[in-house]
């Protein structure tokens, strides 16, 4: 949508709210259409007239990207929360030596609500019952957040949808490379405690005989 276009829609909407402070001036004007000019100019002017047929009260620069995104959005097939899980589920059989695959093949809002391929590698190894249980849990409110955020981003300009999908990629990166360093130190971890449950004093006793014995070495 150009400027000018957008120029064409706020002197429409002026008319229907004649309240001085809706978009008062010209910097009113500028942030308003940075953050609308991504949509397209008809998909816009319908957007608006919707609102303006039904709402009593000036929009919001949120109000008519709701009616926007509503006009083009596909009636909603997501999948319901147990069906989502069944998928999981799935995917978490096969998760012993191919969590990487497993977690490739879920859809986008599974994925996020699953978190990575590690969390499937770690249900692969608990117990079935847990995994039904507490794990389904956490998974299903996971996943409930995740498709309501997910619905949210539709919403936004594509720039902001880029940064938000960059961000998140690199915050996968940054786990995954950290994976590995993590499980080498509770590895290190295990060979030098003894006993979980040991008290801090013996504990440090403990330490202190290692240390006397790797430096007679």
């Amino acid at each position: 949508m150009t400027r000018e276009e957008f120029k064409t829609l706020v002197k429409g909407m002026k008319a229907v709210y004649a309240q001085p402070t809706f978009i008062p001036d010209q910097d009113a004007f500028n942030v308003w259409f940075e953050l609308l000019k991504d949509i397209p100019y008809q998909q816009a002017n319908v957007a608006i007239q919707k609102y303006m047929l039904t709402e009593k009260f000036p929009p919001t620069i949120a109000d008519i990207r709701e009616k926007a995104t509503q006009i083009v959005e596909s009636v909603d097939n997501s999948m319901s929360e147990l069906e989502a899980w069944s998928l999981v589920r799935k995917a978490v059989r096969n998760s012993g030596y191919h969590s990487v695959e497993e977690f490739e093949k879920l859809p986008e809002a599974c994925q996020r609500a699953v978190g990575s391929a590690a969390n499937l590698k770690e249900w692969a190894l608990m117990d079935s019952e847990r995994v039904e249980t507490v794990e389904q849990s956490h998974f299903i409110r996971n996943y409930r957040t995740t498709v309501q955020r997910i619905s949210e981003e539709k919403k936004l300009p594509e720039s902001i949808r880029l940064l938000i999908a960059s961000m998140r990629d690199n915050a996968l990166e940054l786990e995954k490379k950290e994976q590995p360093v993590l499980e080498v130190k509770k590895q290190e971890k295990e060979k030098t405690d003894p006993e979980p449950g040991m008290s801090e004093e013996t504990r440090a006793k403990f330490q202190q005989v290692m240390r006397n014995l790797q430096g007679k070495m």
